[in-house]
């Protein structure tokens, strides 16, 4: 079926239910179990209903058929909440609960296949197991909605005599409302090929048709001349209903005698998504980057910026928390290498008596990662105790371990996030400008978190699109300013996160890799 890209930056998903060996309520008989899902989106958002599923009469192993559509918003955390009942009637103070969990839209994304298994529990017992599978959400709709597409020709006729090729072009026409054609678009020509591929191009459907799917949309076939007395050569007449329900993908050109002028089709239906390669088993490797420079102030003074206060985090902490919770999900095996810059590490297993710009906090060169989120906030705080703030301030190194790790990655399906967190300028900005356009031609993105309230005109710029970056390949930085967002919980990660889905996609792009196949899994065949 021929995909959509959506105007907006939201992608929709479907998600679908079933439940394994749920405890039974029941006393003659087994229960009749019943799934009730809420969504919340942040932190301060409020949780609401958003889909309740049939009943599913004496079957402690349901494939509930009701499911929910619902948008994807990767920079923001989506928590989820999912309650079973034992249905016993039309209003669910009546219900016995079976058992509830907590998860959120990201976690189920980044599971394996987007197929998600969490554990039901109810007063301290574990009551069986939900499972959820996302699956994109293809949608036929909207006028505005945007189509991808690209065509390709065989076997065209030669317009040129014996000794020339045909240049070939497309024009595109919609049926107008006056009885009229319209043209909407005009491909680029091929020179002197009678098998030609033109480039994609995205189009509208209002540009194609009203909201009629039967409305005609004439393609003629052209070749291009230099004086522009070009040469028809024929003409079809095609049909969205055609193409996107019956999945008819190529057409024979006919000329104005009736003559076979060749033939063309659609070669590429798709622009592939974040979610399209988020089902082919994409990842994302988070990698961690801390200033310890001396302008952060000593941790034990309660005006520093790594000051740890009891029962609530310092600014580099809420940044950690904020970024991780939400990349962390597209990771299968949760490992992050973290790193601090700028100090004098008295680390376990890990001394030096100068200052290193690019070491483990975990002491460990070989193995610098820790275990998820809990592992990132733990081995910040005890690293405090173990390092003397210095400086100067240089991003270097830490960039190049990056692009180093992205350079091993670049074959397998891990693109990768270098997180930097820094409270000020950086002393060496022309080496970091040809490091960051290195990085563009990697699996690579950099973001930057500026904590305090120092002057980052600096990192503005190294997150800018001026001449300095007149031959980068693409854009792959995005600075945020820590205390612009302090205000608003979850802003912080959302404004850094917003562009990595297409930046991923971009690169992709740049070295011509699609989505891997999805895999289908029947969630009905799931033990």
């Amino acid at each position: 079926m021929l995909q959509q890209v959506q105007t907006k930056d939201r992608e929709k998903i479907e998600l679908f239910f079933s439940a394994r060996g749920l405890a039974n309520k029941d006393v003659l008989s087994d229960s009749d179990p019943q799934l009730y899902l809420y969504l919340k989106e942040g932190k301060q958002g409020v949780e609401k209903l958003i889909v309740k599923t049939e009943v599913k009469k004496n079957n402690l192993n349901p494939d509930w058929k009701v499911s929910v559509v619902l948008d994807f918003i990767f920079e923001v955390s989506q928590y989820l909440r999912i309650l079973v009942v034992d249905s016993d009637g039309e209003d669910l103070k009546d219900d016995d609960i079976i058992g509830t969990l907590n998860t959120t839209v990201g976690e189920i994304m980044g599971s394996r296949n987007q197929i998600y298994i969490g554990q039901l529990s109810h007063k301290n017992k574990q009551t069986g197991k939900v499972l959820v599978k996302a699956d994109k959400r293809q949608e036929i709709g909207g006028t505005n909605q945007l189509i991808y597409w690209q065509w390709y020709g065989k076997k065209i006729k030669n317009m040129d005599g014996w000794f020339g090729v045909s240049d070939p072009f497309l024009r595109f026409f919609k049926w107008h409302k006056n009885s009229d054609w319209l043209m909407v678009h005009e491909t680029e020509f091929i020179k002197d090929n009678e098998n030609p591929i033109w480039k994609g191009f995205e189009i509208s459907h209002d540009k194609l048709h009203d909201e009629n799917p039967q409305q005609p949309i004439k393609i003629e076939l052209w070749d291009n001349e230099k004086d522009g007395k070009h040469q028809y050569i024929g003409q079809v007449e095609v049909t969205i209903e055609k193409i996107f329900f019956k999945e008819i993908h190529e057409f024979q050109v006919k000329t104005p005698k009736g003559e076979f002028g060749g033939t063309i089709g659609i070669k590429s239906f798709q622009k592939p998504s974040f979610i399209d390669y988020l089902k082919g088993g994409e990842q994302i490797n988070l990698q961690i980057a801390i200033d310890f420079t001396g302008s952060n102030g000593d941790p034990r003074n309660s005006h520093s910026l790594h000051y740890n206060t009891p029962n609530q985090l310092n600014q580099y902490q809420n940044a950690l928390s904020q970024v991780s919770e939400i990349l962390l999900n597209y990771d299968f095996d949760k490992k992050v290498p973290v790193y601090g810059f700028g100090g004098i590490p008295s680390l376990p297993n890990y001394h030096k008596s100068s200052t290193d710009d690019c070491f483990p906090l975990n002491g460990n060169k070989k193995d610098p990662e820790v275990y998820g989120l809990e592992g990132i906030m733990n081995i910040y705080r005890q690293a405090l105790n173990h390092i003397s703030l210095s400086g100067p301030t240089v991003f270097a190194p830490v960039i190049e371990n990056a692009i180093e790790i992205a350079d091993q990655n670049k074959k397998k399906d891990i693109y990768n996030v270098l997180l930097i967190m820094t409270d000020g300028q950086i002393d060496d900005m022309n080496e970091c400008i040809k490091l960051v356009k290195k990085a563009a031609k990697l699996p690579l993105s950099i973001i930057i978190v500026g904590v305090g309230n120092a002057n980052f005109k600096m990192m503005e710029e190294l997150d800018g699109d001026g001449p300095q970056y007149q031959d980068c390949l693409r854009d792959v930085v995005q600075f945020v300013p820590f205390l612009k967002y302090s205000g608003q919980p979850g802003a912080l990660a959302q404004e850094l996160l917003s562009e990595l889905p297409d930046q991923l996609i971009q690169y992709k792009q740049l070295i011509g890799k699609g989505p891997n196949p999805a895999q289908q899994i029947d969630l009905s065949k799931l033990a």
